[in-house]
């Protein structure tokens, strides 16, 4: 079975796509449908560095709609991937363009869509995603192993002393962040279900978003309450037990 990480949401969107890779490993063309409740489609094209990669889409299904999310799987390595989603509705043309920082651990990787679609193509009802690149900056080639289009986010933003549940016995995760103001060293208190204190984890925030890869990290596959708190100079332990509201 695939780690939680690797396995892509499912697509919830009325549609059908045929997609197609090039240039794939050893040349080979790479075609799939990916429609309502279909999986995300597995491509396992290697991203070589400075050689962009074009995924070139064609829209078989009447009634359209641009999803909300793209979503992409990432192995081997760690790198900036450039992502360009070209988009038009036959007289207007869009590319949303994002930086995504690739982490050395298998990911999945999430682009908003349709916030940053334009004016003129969300009034005409006609947008299409024409096609998706991606451009390695690095220096090492990566993976990319799925790509997928959903209208439920995986990303899920937590604050410090924000009390929240994973069950890392679930094959899809979603991507925990907190974001950082400043650069610091944080204490991920981890809890049993029933409230009482299984340990910490000393981890250390950048400034900005940081995701919290807890299967990459010294935790048991299990079920979790969370809690980050600061570390206090006086390294007070946290709390023993706490109130676990269902």
């Amino acid at each position: 079975m695939l780690k939680p990480l690797t396995i892509m949401a499912h697509v919830l969107l009325l549609l059908i796509v045929s997609v197609q890779a090039q240039p794939a490993l050893e040349n080979a063309k790479k075609l799939c449908l990916v429609g309502l409740n279909q999986p995300s489609q597995k491509f396992d094209v290697y991203l070589a560095p400075e050689k962009p990669v074009v995924i070139s889409c064609s829209n078989e299904g009447a009634g359209f709609i641009i999803p909300k999310f793209m979503q992409f799987t990432c192995e081997e390595g760690k790198s900036i991937i450039t992502v360009k989603i070209n988009l038009s509705d036959g007289t207007h043309q869009q590319t949303i363009s994002r930086d995504v920082e690739v982490a050395n651990i298998t990911g999945i990787y999430e682009l908003p869509l349709l916030s940053f679609v334009s004016y003129e193509i969300l009034q005409t009802g006609k947008g299409q995603i024409k096609s998706i690149s991606f451009t390695n900056s690095g220096n090492e080639s990566l993976l990319l192993s799925e790509i997928g289009f959903s209208n439920s986010t995986l990303n899920y933003e937590v604050k410090m002393n924000q009390v929240f549940t994973i069950d890392l016995n679930k094959d899809l995760q979603k991507n925990y962040y907190i974001n950082a103001g400043t650069q610091k060293d944080v204490s991920i208190n981890l809890y049993k279900s029933n409230g009482e204190f299984d340990h910490s984890i000393v981890k250390s925030l950048q400034r900005g978003e940081n995701y919290l890869h807890f299967t990459e990290l010294e935790v048991e596959v299990s079920k979790y309450v969370v809690v980050i708190t600061d570390i206090f100079p006086n390294k007070k332990a946290p709390s023993g037990k706490i109130t676990v509201m269902y």
